[in-house]
């Protein structure tokens, strides 16, 4: 966790600064939808909201991902897809969007539990939150709707789009911690 060599102005400020540009990135990111291999999109949504976390603590990965969905929720096409309302907090995707929070607090918790963030720690700590994200997800979508599919089946599909975007999470985690800290590699 790289906030405190982010320092412009006082605490306060400096935290609803990279809120704001964490809602800023999550709703240019989160709109996308990547097609990488097969059949099933992934989208950066579940990285994004965990890797704020990682990067800021948990307080600043909350409130963003927070106000992501606040935002999402009254119209703007902040969604996958381009896609925005409440209507998307009732279907069975909702899960996803309520447990995006929790990924982040939890990620940005541990974050900050790390005394000192090396990059192996932080490549576990995107690929727990997005669990945290997709086993949630899965629970609320499986209750609404039938799967044939079995739960295990369906999270290991999910597995390598989570482990690809666990790995450019960490690459991510390094630039930043590279540009603020000024650690260059030996």
């Amino acid at each position: 966790m790289f906030r405190q060599h982010f320092n412009l102005h006082s605490t306060a400020v400096d935290g609803a600064l990279l809120v704001a540009i964490g809602v800023t990135l999550m709703g240019w990111l989160s709109p996308q939808v990547w097609n990488l291999q097969g059949s099933l999109p992934i989208t950066p949504q579940s990285l994004i909201m965990v890797l704020w976390g990682v990067l800021w603590g948990w307080q600043v990965g909350t409130a963003a991902v927070l106000t992501y969905l606040l935002v999402g929720g009254i119209g703007l096409p902040v969604f996958a897809g381009g896609a925005s309302g409440w209507i998307h907090f009732t279907g069975s995707t909702a899960g996803f969007l309520f447990a995006f929070p929790i990924g982040a607090l939890v990620a940005g918790w541990l974050a900050e539990q790390v005394k000192d963030m090396r990059y192996a720690a932080s490549a576990l700590l995107l690929v727990l939150g997005q669990l945290v994200i997709v086993l949630l997800g899965l629970m609320w979508q499986r209750g609404i709707v039938p799967v044939e599919i079995s739960f295990l089946d369906s999270l290991i599909d999910l597995l390598p789009p989570l482990l690809t975007k666990a790995a450019l999470g960490t690459l991510v985690v390094l630039l930043v911690g590279r540009g603020l800290t000024g650690h260059k590699p030996s």
